[in-house]
C-alpha cells in the first residue's frame, strides 16, 4: 500500500487512491478531509471537501465548500458552493454562483457568474456568451461571442467580443474591442477607456466618472487578426477536439495494446523506482541519441525518425498514462470492466491530467513524472516479455 500511494504522489502529487472514485454516478455526501477526484456521468458534491477538488463529467454540481483549487471540465457545471482557493474550469454550460477565494478562470460555451458571486482574484474567461453579475476584486480579461458586464470589477478590465454590453462598474482603465459596443444607463467607468467597434461612436452617456473615453485605430488591428465573435466557438471547440482525439486515440491505444497495459500494471507496486528511472533515461536519453544522429551525417535519417516518434511519445504521453491508471484501478477493484468502459474512463482520466497540466511551472514538473513513470513501466514489461521469451526458447 505504501508503494502504491508513493506511485499517485508520483504521478498526480496531490493524487490519493483512498479519494478517487470513477462511475456512473458520483456523490459525495459526507466531508472529505483530503484531496478528492471524481469521474463520472453525474457528479454531486453535497459535502465540504477540505482540499482540491478535481473532476470531469457531463454533470457536475458541487453545493458544499471546497477549502483549496476546484478543476472541473464537462458538460453543465455549476458550482454554488464556495471554494477557497482558484477555479479553473472548461465546459458546454458553466454557471458560478458563489464566492471565490482567488482566481476564477473559465472557458465554455455558455457562462454564468451570478449576481451572488464574488471573485476575490482575478476572472479570466472567454465563451460564447458570458454573463458576468458578480463582483470582481481583482482584473479581469474577457473574451467571447456575446459579453455582458452587469457586475462590477475592482481593477483594469479587457472586453474582447463580437458584442460586449457594459451596463455595470469598472474601477480601473479599461479596453474595449468589439463590432458592437452597448453602454447600459447603469454602466460606470471610473478609469479611461480604450476602444474599438465598426461604429467608431459609441454613445458612453453618462458612464464616464472623471474618465475620458478614446477610439483607438490600432485596437482594430487586432480586432482584423481575431474574430472575437469566435472566441467563445475556440475555447469549446478546443475541448471537443482534445475530447475526441484523445477518445479516438485511446481506443486505438486499448485495441493493440490493452493485453500490455493489462501486464505493465502489475510491475507498479514491486517495480516503481525503477519505471521512473527508466521512464527518466528515456525522456533525457533520446534527445540526446537524436542530437548525435544528426552530428553524424549518416544518422540524419535516422534522427528524423527518432524525433517523429519522441515527439509522438510526449504528445500523447498523458493518454498512455490515463489507460495505465484505469488498468490499475481495474485491477486493483477487482473489476471486470468492459473495453468501452475501459476507455470511457481513461478518456475522463485523461482529461483530469490535461487540467492538472496547465498549472504554470508545477504542470510541466507533473507532465514529466506521470510521463516518466508511464513509459517506464511499459519498458520494464517489454524487456521481462523479451526475457521470457528468451528461456522459453
Amino acid at each position: 500500500m505504501k508503494t502504491i500511494t508513493l506511485l499517485f504522489a508520483l504521478l498526480l502529487p496531490f493524487l490519493s487512491i483512498a479519494q478517487f472514485e470513477a462511475k456512473e454516478e458520483v456523490t459525495v455526501s459526507n466531508e472529505q478531509n483530503d484531496d478528492v477526484y471524481l469521474t463520472g456521468e453525474n457528479v454531486k458534491i453535497n459535502a465540504k471537501v477540505d482540499g482540491d477538488l478535481v473532476t470531469a463529467g457531463a454533470n457536475i454540481t458541487s453545493k458544499d465548500s471546497i477549502t483549496q483549487d476546484l478543476i472541473a471540465a464537462g458538460g453543465e457545471i455549476t458550482i454554488q458552493g464556495y471554494v477557497g482557493d482558484d477555479i479553473r474550469t472548461a465546459g458546454g454550460r458553466l454557471t458560478i454562483d458563489t464566492n471565490v477565494g482567488d482566481d476564477l478562470v473559465a472557458a465554455g460555451g455558455e457562462i454564468l457568474i451570478s449576481e451572488e458571486t464574488i471573485v476575490y482574484g482575478n476572472l479570466i474567461s472567454c465563451g460564447g456568451k458570458l454573463t458576468i453579475d458578480g463582483e470582481t476584486k481583482g482584473l479581469a480579461k474577457v473574451c467571447g461571442g456575446e459579453i455582458t458586464l452587469n457586475g462590477k470589477i475592482a481593477k483594469e478590465a479587457s472586453f474582447y467580443g463580437g458584442t460586449v454590453i457594459i451596463n455595470g462598474e469598472v474601477r480601473g482603465p479599461s479596453k474595449i474591442v468589439a463590432e458592437t459596443i452597448k453602454i447600459g444607463d447603469n454602466a460606470k467607468f471610473y478609469s479611461d477607456v480604450e476602444y474599438w467597434s465598426e461604429n467608431r461612436d459609441v454613445d458612453f452617456k453618462n458612464s464616464l466618472v472623471n474618465a475620458s473615453a478614446t477610439f483607438n485605430e490600432d485596437l482594430g488591428r487586432e480586432e482584423d487578426r481575431l474574430s472575437w465573435g469566435f472566441f467563445g466557438a475556440a475555447a469549446l471547440g478546443f475541448w471537443i477536439f482534445y475530447i475526441l482525439s484523445a477518445f479516438l486515440i485511446i481506443v486505438l491505444l486499448n485495441a493493440l495494446f490493452k493485453n500490455w497495459f493489462s501486464k505493465a500494471v502489475t510491475n507498479l507496486n514491486k517495480d516503481l523506482f525503477k519505471s521512473l528511472g527508466y521512464g527518466i533515461a528515456y525522456l533525457i536519453g533520446v534527445p540526446l541519441l537524436i542530437l548525435i544522429t544528426f552530428i553524424i551525417v549518416i544518422g540524419i535519417p535516422i534522427g528524423l525518425l527518432l524525433t517523429a516518434l519522441y515527439a509522438f511519445s510526449l504528445l500523447f504521453g498523458h493518454l498512455v498514462v490515463a489507460l495505465l491508471i484505469t488498468h490499475y484501478l481495474n485491477s486493483r477493484n477487482d473489476k471486470s470492466w468492459n473495453f468501452w468502459t475501459l476507455t470511457i474512463l481513461a478518456v475522463a482520466i485523461a482529461i483530469i491530467i490535461r487540467l492538472i497540466t496547465f498549472l504554470p511551472f508545477l504542470g510541466g514538473i507533473i507532465s514529466f513524472l506521470i510521463i516518466a513513470v508511464g513509459y517506464g513501466v511499459l519498458a520494464i514489461t517489454l524487456l521481462q516479455h523479451k526475457a521470457s521469451l528468451k528461456l522459453s526458447t
